[in-house]
């Protein structure tokens, strides 16, 4: 009882100080005695109880209202392992898109709740990894209390006027949200996932990006994963998750209510990252076609960063998650922020004219080249896989040194190519193998999700295991680049219809396209054999490619 009523004391205290000489107390008593008044630009913390008494912290920024005006309400959802945005100057609100946007809106007259999630920051609980029946109700707990304790919250005639934002754990809790609490109107899930079974990838996990998350959000939460969830990860590392694992996995993932027909009730702003090697660009067309089937106005921006590993996906990133606040759609340069904006002020103020502001469908290629899809056919393109030899175990295990080495080399290289493809073979020992496939004749788009077939003989009992994805070794250079960071394991002799994940990558002609394929990789480090394994591969690879204009 004395700890409850310090928190009541230090509330009050903050409270007071934050909204020192304006109206924002009131709006904590109830929305309805203090309607129509005039409220001054502040913000506040608050503590909301939950469906079940646990206590969420959250910060309520309220906007600048004349009297007798409305705003519509945007909650904004934080990542896995940070905390709410608490003030405007807190680095979420100054670094993290979704605080940026969420920034923006109160600037611009939205009322704004950040909440911690339950087990972070300040709030109560365990972490349950996004359960329907705890971090998910939390969000419909987070928007009773602000419908009972806001003041001046739009209507749109049936209920409230109420949008979302959030990126990675924060897009899982809108995604699951919209499909259970129907006053959720507009979303924006920020490289966050469909299917959660596939970024543990059954079989052979990522253990490093996996390590990266269950350690840095157990120690960031102060050891507040549940032990349910901490089994879940530690099944995973090894490779065995149970059925019941994976039926968790499930309920936690807009795939299964989708298969279900239980679909999601709010327009969506679709945002994913192409170089995301944690949650990749396939979440996003997945859950695009979930959105298209509730017939509900569905938007896609696929840009380029967004969760990484540092230095094993570039060195020149800021580490483990970056989105950015720029891209380029058509030759027009937007702000991403804005695009946000632009969405909640079309779908929650009924700002027709903003509707221009938001692409339909647009993907990056690089951060400063991108093109709207809308109306491009995808068309396919089949390449066979002559047999190879390659180590499994071993070739990839030096690329960290070598890449470097063949930057150099690049800049005193000089000559033309080979026309030959057969020239053009690399590594197999040491460094990944790359096969290639296409001499690229003239300018090309490939996008969207590759397919392999592929047979994996070697001479051991234990299935071959090999880290597969798509290299260019651009004209008149040696250096082979894996495309958009993005790897995958496949493991089996006979690998049948295999997706790999979606990729973008412009070809310029003379740019030779192939398959690098890995022995070893970083992302998964303690998978696969530590010897070396002489492995032969053959097979077929199909790949998307944007179809010209005419």
């Amino acid at each position: 009882m004395g700890y409850k009523l310090l928190k009541i004391w230090v509330f009050i205290g903050v409270l007071s100080v934050a909204s020192s000489g304006c109206t924002s107390l009131k709006s904590l008593q109830g929305n309805i005695e203090y309607q129509n008044q005039q409220l001054k630009e502040t913000y506040y913390q608050v503590v909301i109880e939950s469906h079940d008494g646990t206590e969420l912290t959250a910060t309520v920024f309220q906007p600048a209202m004349a009297k007798g005006a409305s705003a519509p309400l945007i909650v904004h959802a934080h990542g896995f392992g940070v905390f709410r945005m608490s003030t405007p100057y807190s680095l979420y609100a100054q670094v993290a898109l979704s605080g940026e946007a969420a920034l923006k809106a109160w600037k611009n007259g939205y009322w704004v709740i950040s909440y911690d999630h339950r087990g972070f920051g300040s709030s109560e609980g365990k972490i349950s990894l996004m359960s329907p029946d705890k971090e998910v109700k939390d969000v419909s707990s987070v928007i009773d209390w602000a419908i009972q304790n806001i003041p001046d919250l739009a209507r749109d005639g049936k209920d409230y006027r109420i949008g979302m934002v959030g990126e990675s754990y924060g897009g899982g809790a809108q995604l699951l949200a919209s499909v259970f609490d129907e006053r959720i109107d507009a979303i924006v899930p920020i490289t966050t996932w469909h299917d959660l079974n596939l970024l543990i990838e059954p079989g052979a996990s990522k253990t490093l990006l996996g390590a990266i998350l269950y350690y840095g959000g157990d120690i960031a939460s102060g050891f507040d994963i549940d032990k349910e969830s901490s089994q879940l990860f530690k099944n995973g590392f090894a490779n065995q998750l149970t059925e019941e694992n994976i039926h968790d996995l499930n309920l936690r993932s807009l795939s299964y209510y989708c298969g279900k027909k239980s679909y999601p009730q709010a327009d969506a702003l679709l945002i994913q990252a192409f170089t995301d090697t944690a949650l990749n660009v396939n979440h996003a067309l997945w859950n695009r076609d979930c959105f298209q089937q509730a017939n509900k106005e569905v938007r896609t921006l696929l840009i380029q960063n967004g969760h990484n590993v540092p230095l094993t996906d570039g060195i020149t990133r800021i580490p483990f998650y970056t989105n950015d606040s720029k891209v380029n759609c058509d030759e027009q340069t937007l702000i991403t922020s804005d695009i946000i904006l632009s969405w909640w002020d079309l779908k929650l103020r009924s700002q027709q004219a903003a509707s221009a502001m938001v692409p339909e469908y647009c993907i990056t290629f690089d951060e400063s080249k991108g093109i709207s899809i809308v109306g491009r056919d995808i068309e396919t393109r089949s390449y066979q896989i002559q047999e190879q030899v390659m180590t499994a175990g071993m070739s990839g295990r030096i690329e960290w040194l070598m890449q470097p080495v063949d930057m150099v080399f690049d800049w005193f290289r000089w000559g033309k190519d080979s026309d030959a493809l057969s020239e053009e073979v690399k590594g197999g020992y040491m460094r990944p193998l790359f096969i290639p496939l296409q001499k690229s004749q003239s300018q090309s788009d490939v996008f969207g999700i590759p397919t392999i077939d592929l047979s994996l003989n070697n001479a051991g009992e234990e299935d071959p295991l090999v880290f597969v994805g798509l290299g260019v070794k651009r004209s008149s250079k040696s250096r082979v680049e894996l495309i958009d960071y993005q790897i995958k394991a496949l493991k089996g002799r006979e690998i049948r219809q295999q997706e790999l994940p979606a990729v973008s990558v412009r070809l310029q002609q003379g740019d030779t396209l192939g398959l690098l394929v890995y022995g070893y990789h970083s992302h998964y480090m303690f998978q696969g054999s530590f010897w070396p394994d002489e492995t032969r591969l053959q097979g077929t690879l199909t790949l998307p490619f944007l179809a010209q204009n005419n």
